[in-house]
C-alpha cells in the first residue's frame, strides 16, 4: 500500500504530484458521469452501445493525459498542467454527450459544468471566457444537430433553459477566475518577497555589511571546515593576516567615509586576487584574513604579495594622488599540532606586525 502513490503520483516533483492530483480529482468527476450515463441507459434515454462508445471515450481521453502528464512530457508544453488540453476535451465531449442522448440532458450537463469549474483554478479571465464561449458553441451545435435529425428528442423550452444556465456560468466563471488569478499572482509576489528577505536575512549572517565579503564569523567558519578537510585528506592550508597601516591616519585626516570606500575598494582588490576556492573575509576594522586551501608555504608566500601589490601598487580614487595605502601581511600554515585554528591565525597576525 505504502508503494501505490509513489506508482500512480511522482514522488520526486512535488508540482507534477499536485498536477496529477489535480488530474485525478477530475478523472473522479468523470467516473461519476459514465456510472450517472448508466442510469440514463436503463432510463431508456441512452443506447448501450452509445453508452460503451461514450465511456471508452472518456477512458482513452482520460488515459492520453495521465500518460502525458506521469511521463513528465506535459512539461514541454507552455501549460504544464494542461488545463487548457483537459477543458478543450471536456467540451468536446459534452457536446458528444448531449448529443447522444434522447433527454434529461441537465443531470449530465451539471457534472461537465463541474469539470468546467476546473478551469477556474489555472485559466485566467480572458481565457476561461473563450472557453465558455466554446462550450456554449458545442451544446449550441450539439442540441441543434438533435433538433434537426432525431426532433422527439428535442424539447426547445428545456433546451432553451440549459443554453441560458451555461451563459450565465461564463461571465460568473471569468469574474472568479479573474480574482484566483490575481491571487495567485500575489501569492507569487509574496514568495519572492520571502525568497528575498531569506536572501538578505542570510546575507546579514555571513556578509560583511561595508565590504560585501565574509564577515569575521563567516571567514572563521570558513577556516574551521577547511582545516578539517585539509586534515582528512592530509593536504596543507595557509592562512594570510593582512592589516592596513595607519589607517586610523585615514579616518582622521579625510574622514570617516573615505575610509569606508577605502575599505571597499580593498575588499574588491582582494576578491579580484584570490581563487574561486580561497576564503576572504574582514577579521576586525582593517584587518582581513584569506584563506588558501591545498596551499604550501612557498604557495602562501607567492599569495601574499601579490596581494600586497593589489593593494599598495594603485592609488585610491577617494585619496589624495600622493595619499597611499600600504599593508602588512604575515602567513601562516595550519599544524597538525595546533588544537585549533587560532594558534595559525594568532602567528600570522604576528608576523604581520614584524618589521
Amino acid at each position: 500500500m505504502n508503494a501505490l502513490p509513489g506508482v500512480i503520483l511522482p514522488g520526486n516533483d512535488p508540482r507534477q504530484s499536485l498536477r496529477v492530483r489535480r488530474f485525478l480529482l477530475a478523472a473522479t468527476v468523470y467516473g461519476l458521469a459514465v456510472a450517472l450515463m448508466g442510469l440514463y441507459v436503463r432510463q431508456g434515454l441512452l443506447a448501450v452501445p452509445e453508452w460503451q462508445f461514450l465511456s471508452l471515450a472518456i477512458v482513452l481521453v482520460n488515459a492520453g493525459l495521465y500518460a502525458l502528464l506521469r511521463s513528465g512530457r506535459n512539461e514541454r508544453f507552455v501549460d504544464p498542467s494542461l488545463t487548457g488540453l483537459q477543458m478543450f476535451m471536456v467540451c468536446l465531449l459534452m457536446g458528444l454527450t448531449m448529443y447522444l442522448l434522447d433527454g434529461g440532458r441537465g443531470g449530465l450537463l451539471l457534472l461537465f459544468l463541474v469539470l468546467l469549474m476546473f478551469g477556474v483554478l489555472r485559466l485566467n479571465a480572458r481565457q476561461f471566457t473563450a472557453l465558455g464561449g466554446f462550450a456554449l458553441l458545442c451544446y449550441a451545435v450539439a442540441v441543434g444537430a438533435v433538433w434537426q435529425q432525431r426532433p422527439e428528442a428535442f424539447n426547445a423550452q428545456v433546451e432553451l433553459l440549459h443554453l441560458v444556465a451555461l451563459s450565465t456560468l461564463v461571465p460568473c466563471g471569468g469574474f472568479f477566475a479573474s480574482h484566483i488569478s490575481r491571487l495567485r499572482r500575489l501569492l507569487r509576489d509574496r514568495q519572492i518577497d520571502l525568497q528575498r528577505a531569506r536572501e538578505e536575512a542570510h546575507d546579514l549572517r555571513v556578509l560583511d555589511p561595508l565590504t560585501g565579503i565574509s564577515n569575521r564569523s563567516a571567514i572563521i567558519a570558513f577556516i574551521d571546515q577547511e582545516r578539517q578537510r585539509a586534515e582528512r585528506l592530509d593536504q596543507p592550508l595557509a592562512v594570510i593576516f593582512i592589516d592596513l597601516v595607519h589607517f586610523k591616519r585615514i579616518n582622521r585626516e579625510y574622514s570617516h567615509a573615505t575610509g569606508d570606500e577605502v575599505l571597499r575598494e580593498v575588499a574588491r582588490r582582494l576578491r579580484g586576487c584570490v581563487r574561486d576556492i580561497d576564503g576572504l573575509g574582514r577579521y576586525g576594522g582593517e584587518e582581513f584574513l584569506v584563506a588558501l586551501p591545498d596551499a604550501d608555504e612557498d604557495e602562501a608566500l607567492r599569495v601574499a604579495k601579490k596581494l600586497r601589490s593589489c593593494i599598495e601598487s594603485q592609488r585610491f580614487a577617494a585619496l589624495p594622488v600622493r595619499q597611499r595605502v600600504h599593508c602588512a601581511l604575515g602567513t601562516s600554515l595550519f599544524h597538525s599540532s595546533d588544537p585549533d585554528i587560532w594558534q595559525a591565525i594568532e602567528r600570522a597576525r604576528i608576523e604581520s606586525e614584524s618589521p
